[in-house]
């Protein structure tokens, strides 16, 4: 998906440029912000990740989309900005451009590939690896738990958000991220 790994690549340029600026004196520094502002970036997992189909990820509602076509352009987020493989390389770019927090979305269909049930331990591996990375490089870690990709299996089987039963699939997903996750994500 060319769009977000052209995303991620000018906010990476735009970080660059305020460092050189302020290198230069030209624009602004980090004191020209409040001592509490954190400067930050974001990503979803469907936009940047890729690997749809690598260990054991199940297709997602947005592949489905993607797949039939409806992009204007006909993207899918088949290899997107590949950071299921890069993520190392990109959290080194984060720390040397001195971001200071990073959040991101978990593939609920990475994680849960049933949508409900057993534990992806491919997937728990990567965001533990990706979020272990982050710490170990001074960046705050914040998560989004949904950013539009449920597990196409969920939608299918009783129509995913517009069903109650969303609930409790959702709450133990939920569940298991906050007990994975939690006690190395900024609140």
């Amino acid at each position: 998906m060319g769009g977000a790994s052209a995303s991620f690549f000018y906010l990476l340029l735009s970080l660059l440029w305020v460092q050189d600026a302020a290198a230069t004196g030209l624009g602004s520094t980090r004191s020209d912000f409040p001592q509490e502002f954190v400067f930050g970036a974001g990503t979803s997992a469907y936009q940047y990740e890729g690997a749809v189909v690598e260990d054991g990820r199940s297709p997602s509602s947005w592949d489905t989309f993607t797949h039939a076509g409806k992009m204007p352009d006909k993207s899918t987020g088949d290899v997107a900005a590949d950071g299921y493989h890069k993520y190392m390389e990109d959290v080194k770019r984060m720390y040397e451009t001195d971001l200071e927090a990073y959040r991101f979305s978990i593939s609920w269909s990475r994680l849960i590939p049933n949508g409900r049930g057993a534990v992806n331990p491919k997937g728990l591996k990567y965001y533990n690896n990706l979020i272990d990375e982050l710490v170990n490089h001074g960046i705050q870690v914040h998560i989004t738990l949904h950013h539009l990709d449920l597990p196409q299996i969920l939608e299918d089987e009783y129509g995913g958000w517009l069903s109650p039963r969303i609930i409790e699939d959702f709450t133990a997903y939920a569940d298991v991220c906050f007990r994975e996750f939690g006690d190395r994500v900024a609140s």
